[in-house]
């Protein structure tokens, strides 16, 4: 992210009514700009009027400028006499009976003239008029809708967002038909200028969050967003922690069903993330997977994705504590076992877990980051190296690797990416911890992580809601949800009561 840096402003130009000075002016602010597309046109006998049309070629639709604002100029104007009409009637003619579009707007702003060229509209210029009119005529090259990639599921819809706003949007409204849905447009990024569309229910939302997030959204002062991390890290208030506060998604039907509960929602130009906020921990381990089966099988799954984060983290510690600050505990025949395997390992445990776990991570990363040919290359390569070479080599015992490839792969059942990453770092913290105090270092940490999540807050709403503060009706589908019929929580709203027994808590009588 590059912030925005001190410069002089320049004055702003105002729009003139010779048309030859408006073009001057155009061709100065985008000189050597290799898609700018200007087609000077005149029309009417006896006396000529001059116009213009102006788009950038590559996101502006050409077809639809040929078709339905060209054609109709020359058609209706090239041959018509018009030396009764005044330039001002001529206008308004052109701007009411001529283009067979849907919104023509006009404009005598600059800056927003401008604007909209760059994002993608057509502007027509008219001689001797102080007024353009704004085409909307935004195309570009974006992906069809296509199945989600991070976040796979077996039943339910198969769409994710893609990299055009517009279809982004359309996909939330194709889901919620109500005239009580909103979708209120921003632009973020001097350089950029950044569409980013803000989405809520308005009679379900907390309008003090939202509020707070509007606000946030107008104090962001960067040259560019190019992707929704941009406004998740601009807008949350714990930065410095290693969970997120804000839950990111490629599904529209995640998004929809969190606005459904008084959350609310924010699309980015150019990004197939949305954003759902306030986020709190329980929600990183709710899959749409979970809503999408029958209930039982959905707690069951759910519980094993708790299960799943708790081995991530703690596995690998609890090991390394045991084998060397609490033998005692360790049956007899598996602490013999243990002791032959490490008989030949020439490292302290510590050591060994730490180096099993980096190459674990360095194997994860390169399978990512490879071209797709080299991908599973990369994977049996990394098979052989942690599996069977270390074990023969005598480096790695195969007790360690067993620990490590199960706490590894509890990761991978975590739904959500950045609540697994942050997982993976607090693991090294326990692992740390074990080494020094064994069991006793784990609790430690552990209390520590506790008093952490205690004291994170996302938009005002406490991060560990609904546990602290304890909220039983908000229960029906935390650690397992109940049977649809009895979860109120899609008709009714959860946040703005969570963040009302907030400011009431801190709003007390004489303070």
């Amino acid at each position: 992210m590059i912030k925005r840096q001190s410069r002089h402003q320049k004055a702003q130009f105002k729009l003139s009514s010779d048309l030859n000075t408006n073009l001057k002016q155009i061709k100065n602010e985008l000189k050597y700009c290799a898609d700018l597309i200007i087609r000077e046109i005149e029309v009417g006998e006896p006396s000529k009027r001059k116009l213009a049309i102006i788009h950038l070629q590559g996101i502006s639709n050409t077809d639809l400028i040929s078709l339905h604002i060209v054609n109709p100029i020359l058609t209706k104007w090239s041959h018509k006499k018009i030396d009764e009409l005044h330039y001002l009637s001529f206008w308004n003619e052109l701007k009411d009976n001529t283009f067979e579009v849907s919104q023509i707007i006009p404009e005598a702003n600059w800056n927003k003239i401008m604007t909209a060229i760059l994002g993608g509209d057509t502007v027509v210029f008219v001689d001797r008029i102080e007024k353009v009119l704004l085409v909307d005529t935004k195309s570009g090259q974006f992906r069809s809708v296509q199945e989600s990639t991070g976040q796979t599921i077996i039943r339910g819809p198969k769409d994710s967002f893609t990299e055009s706003i517009a279809t982004n949007m359309s996909l939330l409204r194709y889901r919620i038909r109500n005239p009580l849905f909103k979708m209120e447009m921003k632009q973020v990024g001097d350089a950029t200028n950044t569409n980013i569309v803000l989405t809520y229910i308005e009679d379900k939302v907390d309008h003090t969050i939202l509020d707070s997030v509007k606000q946030k959204i107008e104090n962001i002062k960067v040259n560019g967003v190019l992707e929704s991390i941009y406004i998740e890290t601009l807008i949350e208030s714990n930065s410095l922690s290693p969970f997120p506060t804000v839950l990111d998604t490629e599904r529209p039907d995640v998004v929809a069903a969190n606005l459904l509960e008084g959350r609310i929602g924010i699309l980015v130009d150019g990004s197939p993330i949305g954003l759902v906020l306030p986020a709190t921990l329980p929600m990183f381990f709710q899959s749409p997977d979970d809503y999408y089966q029958r209930y039982i099988v959905g707690n069951f799954i759910r519980l094993l994705r708790f299960g799943a984060f708790l081995s991530t983290i703690l596995l690998s510690a609890i090991f390394l504590a045991l084998i060397t600050h609490h033998t005692p505990m360790i049956p007899t025949p598996l602490l013999v076992s243990l002791a032959a395997q490490r008989e030949s390992v020439p490292f302290p445990a510590i050591v060994e877990l730490l180096m099993m776990e980096i190459a674990f991570e360095l194997i994860r990363e390169a399978s990512i980051r490879s071209p797709r040919v080299l991908a599973t290359t990369v994977a049996i390569v990394g098979a052989l190296m942690i599996g069977q070479a270390v074990v023969q080599a005598g480096f790695i015992s195969t007790a360690m690797i067993i620990i490590v490839a199960i706490s590894g792969i509890s990761s991978f059942a975590i739904p959500y990416y950045s609540i697994a990453n942050s997982a993976r770092l607090l693991r090294y913290l326990f692992i740390l911890s074990a080494g020094i105090g064994g069991l006793y270092g784990i609790a430690l940490m552990f209390l520590f992580w506790l008093i952490h999540l205690n004291d994170i807050e996302s938009f005002n709403v406490p991060y560990l809601t609904p546990v602290s503060p304890f909220s039983l009706k908000d229960q029906e589908d935390l650690f397992i949800r109940l049977p649809r019929k009895y979860m109120k929580t899609i008709i009714e709203s959860r946040i703005p009561q969570v963040s009302r027994a907030k400011r009431q808590k801190n709003n007390k009588p004489g303070e």
